[in-house]
């Protein structure tokens, strides 16, 4: 046994076999890898175990090489983490989006709200009124990056100001926090409605705001620099990426349903489609090995895509 990240890890009788993912909560939250871990286990005849952590985290953990791959979502910090070195590819596999939500009688408003930066400011001036209060996740996730980030766009510092309640946890309690005080708080859509679906009648909160192409959320895969971390077990983790990216593994990630509700929308070699920068020296490359594995890209990317090309997000 060992400690990673505070994470008791518990090492099988053959360590090759095992793969450990460093990820963000709402993977874990949401039941979507318990889904994935049987299907991966039983082709690659593997031990896929996860750190539960918010991406900032997972990306710190992965950096010490106490991971052998990354799932988060944070792109300003995922981009970072290729360009230092420490990752070697990168790929978009998914997405859904964020929601605000709050009490049912939104007393800041957020049913007139005309955009999502409008609903974060309507949030603060009834915060200021004293008849509200938000609850941040406060734990260098990427959902807490995301709504720092609206923060900053709807002009306000809302850290210290007496309706802002800093959780410094993951999603899932966040929000039962939220739920306790009657607050208002930002989740990914994934992790909300698995908790409702849990809650049922004993969560208290509604969606109140949604839709905004703000609130998208993407979620990055990383393999990591082989060469900067010769230890991690980087054969099994590139058989971890073909998977998730392959047909199998996007109709998987697209079939996953909680409440009979989609939570994640596939999206290997497509985030173009919701206004992301385009991939295709990394689609090329992955198409390639693919086809190398006698593995087949998702529909949507055909195997001419593949190419010699390489490059980053």
């Amino acid at each position: 046994m060992g400690l990673i990240g505070g994470v008791l890890i518990v090492y099988s009788a053959a360590p090759r076999t095992r793969l450990i993912l460093a990820t963000t909560t709402s993977t874990v939250d949401t039941g979507l890898l318990d889904y994935l871990k049987p299907y991966f286990d039983l082709r690659f005849h593997a031990n896929l175990t996860w750190l539960y952590l918010g991406t900032g985290q997972a990306i710190t953990v992965a950096s010490r090489g106490d991971a052998d791959i990354l799932l988060v979502h944070d792109r300003v910090k995922e981009n970072a983490f290729i360009q230092s070195g420490n990752g070697s590819h990168r790929v978009t596999i998914m997405y859904n989006d964020f929601l605000i939500v709050g009490p049912a009688t939104d007393p800041a408003g957020l049913a007139n709200a005309t955009s999502a930066m409008d609903a974060f400011q309507k949030i603060a001036v009834a915060g200021d009124r004293g008849q509200t209060k938000f609850v941040s996740r406060g734990d260098g996730s990427g959902t807490n990056a995301l709504e720092l980030r609206m923060w900053t766009k709807a002009g306000i510092a809302p850290k210290g100001r007496i309706w802002y309640l800093d959780a410094g946890s993951g999603m899932a309690p966040t929000l039962r926090i939220a739920n306790e005080k009657g607050a208002y708080t930002i989740s990914d859509r994934g992790t909300w409605l698995k908790l409702k679906s849990e809650m049922a009648d004993s969560l208290q909160l509604t969606v109140l705001y949604e839709g905004d192409r703000d609130l998208l959320n993407p979620y990055g895969l990383i393999l990591l620099n082989q060469t900067k971390y010769p230890n991690t077990n980087w054969q099994l983790a590139e058989d971890f990426f073909l998977f998730l990216i392959s047909d199998e593994g996007q109709r998987l990630i697209g079939d996953y349903r909680v409440g009979n509700q989609q939570l994640f929308t596939p999206l290997f070699g497509i985030p173009e489609t919701i206004g992301l920068p385009p991939e295709t020296g990394e689609v090329q490359y992955w198409v390639a090995k693919l086809t190398e594995n006698h593995m087949s890209p998702p529909s949507w990317v055909p195997a001419s895509a593949g190419g010699q090309g390489v490059g980053g997000a």
